[in-house]
């Protein structure tokens, strides 16, 4: 357990670590921030979330904060491991990683195969040469840090986080969610706004400047502060900041000056103030400096190879004294990050280029710093280091860096002189930003390389490109434009890497015009072939007519899902293609392997789609603890403003989760949200799940008028199909509606629309949706045949509450035509798979027919499985099946010790003792 922090005596906040001053480092004076450590102190106590965010300016005392956690984690027996960032390795994937777990990796040994040859490639290590999971990778460093703190608290200490590389920054952030039940501690600092990889739920604590009390008592305790009108002009300008206090003073009492009062930044303050100190340091020390601010983060071995005046440790010893730099036995490091941009900023950009040249040279171990290197050297042009970097940008994608990729593809193109090869690098980086789900960062690339002359070939495929970040920020009559303009002949072939993103922006859209120019072109692309078993070509065929070509497409899926090999975005476009076709449980087998709800960059992929598809795959297949999971972070997205496509549908998704498990308040003002961004936008798409959602919400408020409206909104005015995909799967839900609100005839014309739409290319489960209308459509007596006809096809279970709807309303209709025994029959199959979903007004509906058909019915026991979060009704089903701690841990990304913990915890609520009682629980479980 880290100690209380509030206990301990008054801290200064000045910036700086404790060294002896014999190499120029003063033990700064502690003056101040008691309320910040109590802060910190209850924020990492395992009582609390274990993790804390520190906030503020350059200078302001972070780091003290940050490092006196440390010593007191330390002496309180705790192991620490820590990280700084900084901007020279900011690119380079997993360094920050590596520093941090450098100390322990040792201790890989002892991790499961598959993690450690993970961990190990994602470093650069080991001997397998296949591409490293990045989960499995951020899985290894859970169970690496678990299995270090089975011994003990410890403390993970990220500073100037805003410098980290990107890969690392996502493994921090998986571990940041995954602290509970864990004797892990986190303590992270950073500069400027809160980082996007940390969990929203992690405090954060703004460190502001010092009071003026503290200001002063800190200044006074500086050797030969000024005084009188020198000091208040001292203390105003560094108002409040330690930093700028302490080397102020240290300026003052070395030349007798301070700078001109004036609205200048503290950090370009601080910079002046550490670069006034390099002109009194002899040449030979002011040009190694210079190499070690180009080579930050390099091994000393390195920094000391390249510097000028030969492998000399004694150069150093003036910057010492100065307190400009820390002199370690594997690396050198400056006190402050702004002492290292003082020092590279005043060198000549001669004298930059040359250190630049002289690390280059000496890093031919190490390819990734060493492409870099030549980068920042590069004076024009220079095709080899162009094709350096972009081998080490594929190396960073093998390895799961997406964003590292993205930023050596974009410095690969800044470097190469043939136009062509500037395009193909620039739109590769466009397609890898869409990948990681940064659209503005895809947008920018892609308008970069559309403004090169290149062939009509190529500006096809960048104007494709910006199609599809167009459609992902809802701009899809743009989107379309963009992929195929108006000068485009409407029979004319359309490659297979553009048709896929035309078809899904037809998808989106719903637009009839779209829809209908992109027929023509797909038709003369198939020629004389028939339809390509390729997963694409199945895409762009199934999803522009997915009932005319419906059936012809099931029959190839099972081949072409389960052949090897496929790439993420393919198992991404057969798992949608699955549930448009309803191939439910494929979908969502195919769908969880690129975006696992467990996974930290989940809600990134394909900006979100795909996050957004898997949930609505759970939805119909009634795991709705699964759906809600995988989108509620996307969903808060959206409502923070983020208004793009795949927040929109994963808050169409989270709607219509609220709407079916009791809370249709909040499903009616996500809905609402949704429509408001999405109706203007024309995604028809995501308009129709957003009014599906609305109408089953208020169907389950019992406000018929309201869901009618909402349903009928599926459709037009004559009652064709608003979206002629996804609206045909509403058609029962408004026919209930106008039954109830005296609209039947009006649900009778949209039926017909819908089975002209539908033909003869109905799922088995749009069967069972179109003949639950026809029977509530149809006069009383005859409306019999439609509902057994709807319930004698088994595989209509595979969607268990629009089955659970067919034998609700059968057993009202029974009832109603007084065949007792029957309505009572089909009514207690509606409430089990009612009660198993967690579906509770329908099944309190369920309870009252059954009532009135005589039944005397007790209210639905509570479950205490479903009382538990969705991960841990995961957890206790695994349990159940028999697997262990570290199975269970692989398959939901969890540490062995946090599994166990959450059984430990569960046990009481469940009312069981031991792990083999789990299976009892699950089997009682209405429904399963």
């Amino acid at each position: 357990m880290l100690p209380s922090l509030s206990s301990a005596g008054p801290l200064a906040s000045s910036s700086g670590g404790r060294v002896s001053a014999r190499r120029g480092f003063r033990s700064p004076v502690v003056i101040g921030r008691q309320e910040e450590r109590a802060f910190i102190a209850e924020a990492l106590s395992p009582r609390a979330s274990s993790s804390v965010l520190l906030l503020g300016e350059a200078g302001v005392g972070k780091t003290l904060l940050l490092d006196t956690s440390v010593e007191e984690a330390t002496h309180a027996g705790a192991q620490v491991l820590r990280v700084r960032g900084n901007a020279a390795e900011s690119e380079l994937a997993f360094a920050g990683l590596h520093q941090l777990l450098f100390p322990v990796l040792d201790a890989t040994d002892g991790l499961p195969p598959r993690q450690r040859a993970a961990l190990l490639a994602a470093f650069g290590l080991g001997d397998d040469p296949t591409p490293p999971d990045l989960m499995m990778m951020s899985l290894a460093v859970l169970t690496l840090t678990s299995q270090v703190a089975s011994t003990g608290r410890l403390l993970l200490a990220v500073d100037d986080a805003q410098w980290l590389d990107r890969g690392s920054c996502q493994v921090l952030g998986f571990l940041a969610r995954r602290l509970d039940g864990e004797s892990i501690g986190l303590i992270v600092a950073a500069r400027g706004s809160r980082p996007d990889w940390l969990d929203p739920a992690v405090p954060e604590l703004v460190v502001p400047p010092l009071p003026p009390a503290d200001a002063e008592k800190l200044l006074a305790a500086q050797p030969d502060a000024p005084v009188g009108p020198a000091r208040r002009h001292l203390l105003d300008t560094a108002a409040g900041n330690p930093l700028a206090l302490v080397e102020l003073a240290r300026s003052s009492a070395r030349d007798g000056l301070l700078p001109v009062i004036g609205p200048l930044p503290v950090t370009d303050l601080l910079e002046r103030t550490f670069a006034a100190q390099l002109g009194e340091l002899p040449a030979a020390t002011r040009a190694a400096l210079v190499v070690a601010a180009a080579a930050e983060g390099a091994a000393l071995a390195d920094v000391l190879a390249a510097l000028p005046s030969g492998p000399d440790m004694d150069v150093w010893l003036p910057a010492e004294h100065a307190g400009l730099v820390r002199l370690q036995p594997d690396r050198i490091s400056f006190r402050h990050p702004l002492i290292r941009s003082a020092v590279y900023g005043a060198a000549p950009f001669a004298e930059r280029r040359r250190a630049h040249l002289a690390l280059a040279a000496v890093l031919g171990a190490d390819p990734d710093r060493r492409a870099w290197q030549l980068s920042a050297a590069a004076v024009g042009p220079d095709p080899a280091v162009s094709a350096e970097l972009e081998t080490t940008a594929m190396r960073a994608l093998a390895r799961g860096a997406v964003a590292e990729t993205v930023a050596g593809l974009e410095r690969a193109a800044q470097l190469h002189p043939v136009a062509t090869e500037r395009t193909r690098l620039l739109s590769t980086a466009a397609y890898a930003a869409v990948v990681a789900g940064d659209t503005a960062q895809a947008e920018t690339l892609a308008a970069d390389a559309s403004r090169l002359e290149v062939g009509p070939e190529a500006l096809r495929w960048i104007s494709a490109l910006s199609g599809l970040v167009a459609m992902l920020t809802l701009r899809m009559e743009r989107a379309f434009a963009l992929v195929v303009p108006d000068e485009l002949p409407g029979s004319a072939q359309i490659d297979a890497g553009v048709s896929t993103i035309a078809t899904g922006i037809a998808y989106h859209s719903g637009l009839p015009a779209q829809r209908d120019r992109v027929r023509p072109m797909l038709a003369a692309r198939a020629g004389d072939d028939g339809m390509a078993a390729h997963p694409f070509h199945l895409w762009d065929t199934g999803c522009t007519d997915p009932f005319v070509h419906g059936p012809a497409i099931r029959a190839v899926l099972p081949a072409v899902t389960a052949a090897p090999g496929l790439i993420p975005t393919e198992s991404h476009t057969l798992g949608v293609l699955c549930m448009l076709l309803d191939e439910t449980e494929t979908s969502v087998s195919l769908l969880g392997e690129v975006v696992n709800p467990q996974w930290e960059g989940a809600a990134d992929f394909h900006a979100g789609t795909a996050a957004a598809d898997l949930a609505f795959a759970h939805l119909d297949c009634g795991r709705w603890a699964d759906a809600r999971l995988g989108v509620e972070r996307l969903a808060d997205r959206f409502l923070a403003g983020r208004h793009t496509l795949g927040p929109a549908r994963a808050l169409a998704a989270l709607a219509t989760v609220c709407a079916l498990t009791g809370e249709p308040e909040t499903a009616l003002r996500h809905a609402a949200a949704v429509l408001a961004v999405t109706e203007p936008a024309g995604a028809l798409a995501t308009v129709a799940r957003a009014h599906r959602a609305a109408g089953l919400a208020a169907t389950a408020l019992g406000d018929h008028n309201s869901a009618h409206r909402h349903l009928r909104a599926l459709y037009d005015g004559a009652g064709a199909p608003l979206h002629y995909h996804l609206s045909c799967y509403g058609v029962a839900d408004l026919a209930a509606a106008a039954v109830l609100t005296g609209r039947t005839e009006d649900a009778r014309t949209v039926l017909a629309h819908v089975r002209a739409e539908v033909g003869d290319g109905a799922s088995a489960r749009l069967r069972q949706i179109l003949l639950r209308a026809t029977a509530l459509l149809a006069a009383p007596a005859d409306s019999g045949p439609s509902f057994r006809e709807a319930l004698e096809d088994p595989a209509g279970r595979r969607w268990p509450f629009e089955r659970g709807q067919v034998w609700l309303e059968y057993g009202e209709w029974l009832r109603r035509q007084r065949q007792i025994a029957d309505a009572r029959a089909a009514l207690t199959k509606a409430r089990e798979v009612f009660d198993g979903l967690g579906c509770e007004t329908w099944a309190a509906r369920a309870e009252a027919e059954l009532r009135a058909a005589g039944v005397a019915v007790e209210s639905a026991r509570h479950s205490a499985l479903r009382s538990l979060t969705p991960q841990r009704q995961r957890i206790v089903r695994l349990a159940a099946q028999g697997l262990t701690n570290r199975e269970i841990g692989e398959r939901l990304f969890l540490s062995p010790r946090t599994v166990g913990t959450h059984l430990y915890q569960v046990f009481p609520v469940l009312g069981v003792s031991a792990r083999g009682q789990l299976r009892d629980v699950v089997d009682q479980e209405p429904g399963n």
